[in-house]
C-alpha cells in the first residue's frame, strides 16, 4: 500500500498528532501500520471492526463515530475537520491549543458551526 501524506486537509502535522494518539511512529505518513493501529484504537473505544490495515468504509465509519462526524463511511472534508478538532482535545474533552494555527482552526470551526463562515 502506498503511503499517504495528505488526505482531505489532513496535513502532516494532523497525521502526526493522530499517530501519537494511537501509539505509532509519528512520521506523518498513513500506511498499513497506522491504519492497523487506528483500527485497534477504535476497537478499544467501542468500535467492532476488523483489524486488517485497510482503510475501508467500516473503518471510516468507526472513525467518524469516534470524532462525532456524520457516519457515512466516506472520508471527506467534514470528517477531516472533525478529526483535527478531536485531536485538539485533552482527556476531558476540552480543546487544547499548542500553536497559533490550532487556535485559528478552533475559531474557524466555531464560526463554521455557527453558520458564520
Amino acid at each position: 500500500m502506498a503511503e499517504i501524506t495528505s488526505i482531505y486537509g489532513l496535513d502532516v502535522e494532523v497525521i502526526k498528532k493522530l499517530q501519537t494518539k494511537i501509539g505509532v511512529k509519528a512520521d506523518g505518513m498513513i500506511g498499513n501500520k497506522t491504519i492497523t493501529a487506528l483500527q485497534a484504537f477504535l476497537n478499544q473505544n467501542g468500535a467492532n471492526i476488523a483489524v486488517d490495515g485497510k482503510l475501508g468504509p467500516k473503518t471510516i465509519t468507526a472513525l467518524q463515530e469516534y470524532v462525532g462526524a456524520d457516519p457515512d463511511g466516506k472520508f471527506g472534508e467534514k470528517t477531516a475537520n472533525a478529526l483535527a478538532m478531536k485531536l485538539m482535545e485533552n482527556q476531558d474533552g476540552e480543546k487544547i491549543v499548542s500553536s497559533a494555527n490550532d487556535l485559528e482552526n478552533i475559531f474557524k470551526q466555531q464560526f463554521k458551526d455557527a453558520g458564520l463562515s
